[in-house]
C-alpha cells in the first residue's frame, strides 16, 4: 500500500507531547483531525468530488441492449460476469482539447471497453477522435457493407467506423467531424448479419451518448432509438 505523505500538517514535538494542559491537549487534537485532512486530499482519487467529475461509467451510460451487443462481439456467454470500464465525459472533455489545440487525427480517446471478470483484458473497445475528412470510400466486401447511420458507417464482423458531424459550442460554433471505432480483440462467432446489427447498435447508442455530452446540435444522424439503418 503506498503511503501518503502529510508533511503539509506537521506533527507537534515529543515535548509538546508530553504537557499534560488542557490548551495543548486541544492543540494536538486539532492537528490530528488537520493531518487526517491531508491525507484524505493526497489520496482523493476516488473522492466524491472527483467521481463526479468523470460523469457516469460507460456501463451506467449504455442500455442493457447495448451492452448486450458488446457480450456477444466479444463472445461472452450471457452467464458470464462481465466488467465495462471508460468514463464517456473525459471522452468528450478530451475531444474539446483536441480541437482547441488543433490535434485532430492525433489519437483515438476510448470510450468504452468490455472484459472477463477481472482480467481487465479488453474484448470489445469503442473509441472517438475528431477527424479532418472523411476517408475514401472501399469496395463493398462480402464482410463489409456501408449503411445510412450519421454521416457514414462501415461496418464489418470484428469492426466497425462511424462518422458524424457535431456542432457545439465546445467546438467554437463550428462543426466538427467525430470519427468512432467498435472493434473486437477475439472472433465473433455470431452471424455476420447478427454481428452487422450488434456493432451497428454499439456504434448508434455511443455515438448519441457522447453527443448529448459534447452538446452537438441537431443533425448529427444518430438521434432517437437504434432500428436496423438499410445498407447504402
Amino acid at each position: 500500500m503506498e503511503r501518503i505523505s502529510v508533511a503539509c500538517c506537521p506533527m507537534p514535538s515529543r515535548t509538546a507531547r508530553r504537557s499534560k494542559s488542557p490548551l495543548v491537549t486541544a492543540v494536538l487534537l486539532a492537528l490530528a483531525v488537520a493531518a487526517t485532512g491531508c491525507q484524505s486530499d493526497e489520496s482523493g482519487a476516488g473522492s466524491p468530488s472527483a467521481q463526479r467529475t468523470e460523469g457516469k461509467s460507460c456501463g451506467e451510460l449504455l442500455d442493457t441492449q447495448t451492452k448486450a451487443a458488446m457480450r456477444r462481439l466479444a463472445d461472452v456467454s450471457a452467464s458470464a460476469k462481465t466488467e465495462y470500464s471508460g468514463h464517456p465525459q473525459r471522452v468528450a472533455d478530451q475531444l474539446a482539447t483536441q480541437y482547441l489545440t488543433g490535434k485532430t487525427d492525433s489519437r483515438w480517446s476510448y470510450f468504452c471497453g468490455a472484459y472477463v471478470g477481472s482480467s481487465g483484458l479488453d474484448s470489445v473497445k469503442v473509441q472517438f477522435s475528431l477527424t479532418r475528412e472523411l476517408p475514401p470510400k472501399e469496395s463493398t466486401t462480402s464482410d463489409w457493407k456501408y449503411y445510412r447511420l450519421g454521416k457514414r458507417t462501415h461496418i464489418g464482423r470484428k469492426a466497425g467506423f462511424l462518422y458524424f458531424d457535431c456542432s457545439s459550442a465546445k467546438f467554437g460554433g463550428t462543426t466538427q467531424l467525430v470519427s468512432g471505432e467498435v472493434r473486437s480483440s477475439r472472433d465473433v462467432t455470431e452471424s455476420l448479419a447478427s454481428a452487422h446489427e450488434d456493432n451497428l447498435r454499439v456504434l448508434h447508442n455511443s455515438g448519441r451518448a457522447l453527443s448529448a455530452l459534447l452538446k452537438c446540435r441537431a443533425g448529427s444522424g444518430i438521434t432517437g432509438s437504434f432500428t436496423m439503418p438499410p445498407a447504402v
